[in-house]
């Protein structure tokens, strides 16, 4: 039979805007290619907007006898986004999202609270075959994540890569793009929709870990502390298609989404990990939201961030489902610039390694170095350890001291940061990083190749 068809190409600044009216779908039709639908850009182009630009919650509506389940918009790009002008209005906006296939897998956001100013909200999915990522590696989501998200690790600092429990989807949900940016963001309710074969659509991920036994929930990327855990995962599965109840605070509204088996959710699972002095000594706490097989846990502790001891062993709870506290202090050699991490080990023997912290107990003065440095190919990397937050100038120079490129005032956090300086233009050869403010200077050589 025949239907309409809708293409809708164009470069990343072009847009079809809709000024205040509605696109409204109206179909017959209950199967694939039985009603009208949008395609967005079939081709690999940089990107379009489709503009809403009428904040009611009926702007996109299907219609009809029979719409309950009718695919009609198909994104499949991260770039290929809805961008409606929600504005202050309250309400449920669904956008009834489809994959590539055909299948129904409708979005719905309930705004709660307005937010301030005059923003839209921004939504676009795609899973890995839309993009051109070979089947073989489809369920390795690491190979397609959103354009904000670094890792699909188990942890920020660990290598371990976590995909095998993420469904193989990502959502862009956001209220921060741009001039089109809310001021504050509204509070929302969330319900994601996915098809049942993107648990495991390629291959590769952990098989009866999702639908099949609700064990879905969602999850953000925190692009600020390159987390995807620094909150527990949201909501729950309520239907075998559908997650529910995804209720993420304003300043925990990131942009990029992903569901994930609640067991084995996509990054670390330690809430906590943290250092205080207690004279000479060092109070460590960390506090775990899930467990799962956990037989004990190891500090070790390092002088130069490099070398490791084990110091202490705690047990783990072994399977939980809420969270628990665990405390160990070292009492003995801890005085002065002290680095220490958690190694979480399995009762299979798998161990898991946290990300370092920092503490100089036993002096009265901050510590600051360059821990290590490195050419990546195109910048030099810079990871300075503090026990304290300061701004440094980072400057590059020949080992005659002429400085081949600086960048001024940088901020170094308690802890570990990671600084980067271009060495576009550089030879090879032999060059030292310094690190410099008005009450302190450090160097380091790096070989840049």
């Amino acid at each position: 039979m025949n239907r309409p068809l809708l293409f809708i190409l164009g470069a990343a600044a072009s847009a079809v805007a809709l000024g205040q009216a509605r696109i409204v779908f109206y179909s017959t039709g209950t199967g694939v290619n039985q009603h009208p639908f949008v395609v967005f850009n079939p081709a690999a182009n940089p990107g379009t907007y489709v503009v809403i630009d009428n904040s009611n919650t009926n702007a996109i509506t299907m219609s009809g006898p029979v719409t309950t389940g009718v695919p009609v918009i198909k994104s499949e790009r991260e770039e290929n986004k809805i961008r409606w002008a929600t504005g202050s209005t309250i309400g449920n906006y669904t956008i009834p999202f489809s994959t590539a296939s055909g299948v129904s897998m409708p979005l719905t956001v309930n705004k709660t609270t307005a937010g301030t100013g005059a923003g839209s909200l921004i939504f676009s999915t795609y899973n890995s075959q839309s993009i051109g990522t070979a089947v073989a590696a489809g369920w390795n989501n690491d190979n397609y994540r959103p354009s904000d998200v670094t890792h699909m690790n188990d942890m920020p600092s660990g290598s371990v890569n976590n995909s095998k429990n993420a469904i193989d989807r990502f959502w862009i949900i956001d209220a921060g793009e741009g001039s089109y940016a809310y001021t504050a963001k509204p509070a929302v309710n969330i319900s994601f929709s996915f098809d049942p074969v993107e648990s495991n659509l390629n291959g590769g991920n952990d098989p009866g870990l999702y639908y099949i036994n609700n064990n879905l929930v969602a999850q953000r990327f925190n692009p600020g502390l390159n987390k995807w855990y620094d909150v527990l995962p949201y909501g729950a599965q309520t239907g075998p298609t559908v997650v529910t109840g995804v209720t993420p605070t304003p300043a925990d509204f990131y942009r990029s989404w992903t569901l994930s088996n609640t067991l084995l959710p996509l990054p670390v699972q330690l809430l906590a990990w943290d250092a205080s002095c207690d004279g000479a000594a060092v109070k460590l706490g960390w506090t775990t939201a899930s467990e799962q097989d956990n037989d004990f846990f190891t500090i070790e502790r390092s002088r130069n961030g490099v070398e490791w001891t084990a110091i202490g062993t705690v047990p783990g709870a072994g399977n939980s489902s809420y969270a628990i506290s665990y405390s160990w202090t070292d009492d003995g050699g801890a005085t002065g610039l002290a680095y220490y991490r958690l190694r979480q080990t399995d009762f299979n023997g798998t161990s898991k390694v946290s990300e370092v912290i920092t503490t100089n107990c036993g002096k009265g003065v901050h510590n600051t170095e360059i821990v290590n440095t490195w050419d990546d190919g195109s910048d030099v990397n810079v990871v300075v350890s503090s026990t304290a937050d300061g701004l440094y100038d980072v400057v590059l120079m020949d080992v005659q001291g002429k400085i081949m490129g600086i960048r001024p005032s940088q901020t170094i956090q308690a802890g570990l940061t990671t600084l980067r300086i271009s060495k576009q233009g550089i030879a090879t050869g032999i060059y030292v990083v310094q690190l410099r403010n008005s009450k302190d200077q450090m160097s380091r050589r790096v070989h840049i190749q």
